[in-house]
């Protein structure tokens, strides 16, 4: 401890002889949002994982993470996952579980939540936070609570569901508004009216009465959040904020009457769910008339899906992403492995992120999305996972040891921006350059180092 306290005093001491150093506000100067379209952003997201059934369960207290018999998450696996070459993470979190009546969060929650995604963001990946499982009337009478913390798209809950949408993103904003681009906040998670024969399917072409209620909700509500977030403040005027349409699928992002938000910043998109070829990727039933091979007519219909995806949504001038997708486990790996490879080249070829759903579960059967085994930090299925990020390869830039803000230079600023971080700032860096003793993490060892390599010591930066 001593000697940290006098490496940080010379550090100090040092900056100071070196001459007057700008006083500007790093973390903003940082992580500030330069993008002018939701492109700019969505162009650099790559291929993204599903942090889900963790934060996104129906459990309360301390333990809600691993109510569905997850582990709590680690930075590790975090890690972990970015190595495998995911560029992206989603991160589901259900709020309405960890609010008291007047629709204030728990701060032990809302820090939790915060610390996940600086697990994710801090290791340079963009991040994904949303509202998840918050579309069911279970709330409005939840062990006995009577608080109504949830939302649901008809007109006889939208007065309660503005309320609750604008109190989350409301205190969702004032927590990340200072955060840079590479968080994104979603909306709402597959708005739709649950427990009705319109939950999951209806005609886009001739929707009932009902779903075209729900659309017209919906709509209110994803200009709700984004008005709350926009006037915020912080980076959060201009951050990229992602919308669904009805039940996020994209019939209802087709469907008539949807409308993306007007916002001041343009920088609104359209999420997408897409487990398709349906039969193929999610049905297991047999009135579903469930398959298991990738062929020809599975192949035909995933190209056709991709084609409406650019005929009605990308040329209408909505920028998107897909959200979640996969294919459930049937015990098919070299026929996942066929379709994984078409999926994500096709969605490359029009410039669509593309976020695998990842819920931990490797049963035979329905729902079996798992692919990284939390516990033990594994890869369950390599193949598959080699074509799923085949059409989206890392890209290694090229490393400059002490270049700690990724711009290019090793300067004072550098200097600067590490000690921000190291004090807990939430300031953008690299810490592949950061670490230039090359003791695998980043502290003040390292501070002492890039400014001898400043001063013109005899150092070198690995």
């Amino acid at each position: 401890m001593k000697i940290i306290k006098k490496l940080s005093a010379f550090v100090t001491a040092a900056a100071m002889a070196a001459g007057a150093v700008p006083m500007i506000n790093v973390t903003e100067a940082e992580a500030a949002i330069n993008a002018t379209s939701p492109q700019d952003i969505i162009s650099k997201m790559g291929i993204g994982w599903n942090l889900g059934n963790s934060l996104d369960t129906n459990g309360t207290g301390e333990k809600s993470e691993e109510y569905w018999g997850n582990p709590k998450t680690t930075k590790e696996l975090i890690e972990f996952v970015h190595d495998q070459g995911f560029s992206s993470i989603r991160i589901p979190v259900t709020w309405g579980y960890h609010m008291d009546a007047q629709h204030n969060i728990d701060a032990s929650y809302m820090a939790r939540v915060k610390e996940v995604i600086d697990y994710a963001y801090n290791d340079g990946m963009y991040v994904i936070i949303n509202i998840h499982h918050d579309n069911f009337q279970m709330y409005s009478d939840y062990e006995g609570k009577n608080n109504y913390n949830y939302f649901y798209p008809d007109n006889a809950h939208k007065q309660l569901s503005e309320t609750f949408v604008k109190s989350v993103w409301a205190q969702i904003s004032e927590t990340f508004k200072n955060y840079g681009e590479r968080l994104v906040f979603e909306t709402l998670n597959e708005p739709r009216l649950a427990g009705t024969g319109d939950e999951w399917w209806f005609p886009v072409n001739n929707p009932s009465s009902a779903v075209q209620e729900a659309v017209g909700v919906i709509n209110t509500l994803n200009q709700d959040a984004v008005d709350v977030i926009r006037a915020s403040g912080g980076n959060n005027a201009n951050r990229l904020i992602m919308c669904p349409g009805y039940g996020a699928s994209l019939d209802g992002a087709i469907v008539n009457g949807f409308a993306l938000p007007n916002d001041t910043a343009g920088m609104v998109g359209v999420s997408i769910h897409s487990y398709t070829p349906y039969r193929f990727a999610m049905a297991t039933e047999a009135h579903d008339n469930p398959t298991s091979v990738y062929n020809d007519e599975m192949k035909n219909e995933l190209g056709g899906i991709f084609d409406t995806i650019k005929t009605r949504v990308l040329d209408r001038g909505y920028a998107c992403y897909i959200g979640e997708f996969g294919a459930t486990n049937k015990g098919n790996d070299a026929e996942r492995c066929k379709w994984a490879k078409d999926y994500t080249a096709k969605a490359k070829a029009l410039g669509i992120p593309v976020y695998l759903w990842d819920n931990n579960i490797y049963t035979v059967g329905s729902e079996s999305y798992g692919l990284i085994k939390r516990t033990e930090m594994t890869v369950a299925y390599p193949e598959y996972l080699a074509a799923l990020t085949e059409a989206y390869p890392v890209e290694q830039p090229e490393r400059l040891p002490g270049d700690v803000n990724n711009d290019g230079s090793v300067s004072i600023i550098d200097v600067l921006v590490l000690r921000q971080h190291l004090a807990g700032w939430q300031v953008d860096i690299t810490l592949a350059n950061a670490d230039v003793n090359a003791d695998n993490e980043a502290n003040i060892l390292d501070v002492l180092l890039i400014r001898q390599y400043l001063a013109g010591w005899d150092v070198v930066l690995k």
